[in-house]
């Protein structure tokens, strides 16, 4: 198996059919669950830090708080759990809550928990969690098929920016400074939350999903397979930045595929109306494809028909 996520298929065979009465949260594709309180609707969404590098601990919080943005909610606490070796240096353990503390105080949340086990791991592992509230209801059941699905953002931002950073005197021998440093700051379009509250403001979508670990390819099947039905994509529509195809092409993996914490897919009977809206507020946007009867995913490049898979890990730890 590959690090990351397990594929769909181990997922429904061996979690999800020895699960009772599974709710809406725990089907694949699911980021998220909610949990309907007298006043409020809690929205909660859970990741984890499998392999470490440089600003791991703010990325991946970011990945999961993406994700609350999905039902429109409002981020208020971070729960931690943090699993590390038997023998395994303190200090360590203290700089990783430090890094974990601030990014969590840099976004203004609270940490209102933080558990430290010891056990049979061979290196730390992070489980985050991060909850918070919204005022409006997404069910798949509001998804029907021909509705549209836009993408806002371009491929591969969240995987760009992190090999870049990592691999900066790398990507310096082939490339000038300037585009070495734009590849990098691409991470300041990682929070997808002012692309989220235009939407919301004006075109109330059917559904919202944050594109993650599996790339666009693999949002748009997880998203398929949360709506239960097929979907369509274009790819000459699909939102393509020069830096995200320039460090694709010289680390040799598919961009479709890569990390792309930063765009968002929206489902939505006029992608037009939603697009214009987000270009004129300066935000790249495409009606990429549609939601489909039956259970095809299909990726179309011309007269090209591709099939989609289901996303298998995280590309990205690849190169980590």
């Amino acid at each position: 198996m590959q690090i990351g996520k397990v594929s769909e298929i181990t997922y429904n065979r061996s979690v999800l059919k020895k699960i009772t009465h599974p709710v809406e949260g725990v089907l694949p594709g699911a980021e998220t669950t909610t949990v309907m309180l007298e006043e409020v609707t809690a929205v909660m969404s859970s990741n984890c830090i499998l392999k470490w590098f440089e600003g791991c601990e703010d990325y991946f919080l970011q990945k999961n708080i993406n994700a609350l943005y999905e039902k429109a909610a409002i981020p208020r606490y971070v729960q931690l759990e943090i699993n590390i070796p038997e023998q395994f240096d303190e200090r360590n353990l203290g700089k990783i809550i430090r890094k974990l503390n601030d990014s969590v105080t840099n976004r203004n949340l609270s940490l209102c928990q933080c558990r430290v086990y010891q056990g049979q791991v061979t290196h730390p592992v992070a489980h985050i969690t991060v909850m918070g509230e919204t005022k409006y209801h997404f069910s798949r059941k509001n998804i029907v098929p021909d509705m549209d699905v836009v993408m806002a953002g371009s491929i591969a931002i969240g995987g760009t920016a992190v090999l870049s950073d990592l691999y900066k005197e790398k990507l310096s021998e082939k490339y000038a400074s300037d585009f070495v440093l734009n590849c990098i700051e691409l991470k300041r379009f990682l929070d997808i939350s002012e692309i989220v509250r235009i939407v919301m403001e004006e075109n109330k979508p059917a559904a919202i999903y944050s594109i993650s670990d599996g790339g666009v390819f693999g949002a748009a099947w997880e998203l398929a397979s949360f709506a239960g039905m097929g979907i369509e994509l274009h790819i000459s529509k699909i939102p393509v930045w020069q830096e995200t195809i320039e460090i694709a092409e010289l680390f040799d993996y598919n961009p479709y595929q890569m990390d792309g914490t930063g765009a968002v897919l929206f489902v939505t009977e006029n992608g037009e109306s939603l697009v214009q809206n987000l270009e004129e507020h300066g935000i790249y946007a495409d009606v990429i494809g549609t939601m489909k009867e039956g259970k095809d995913r299909v990726a179309l490049k011309g007269l090209e028909k591709r099939y989609l898979e289901p996303p298998r890990g995280n590309e990205l730890y690849r190169f980590i």
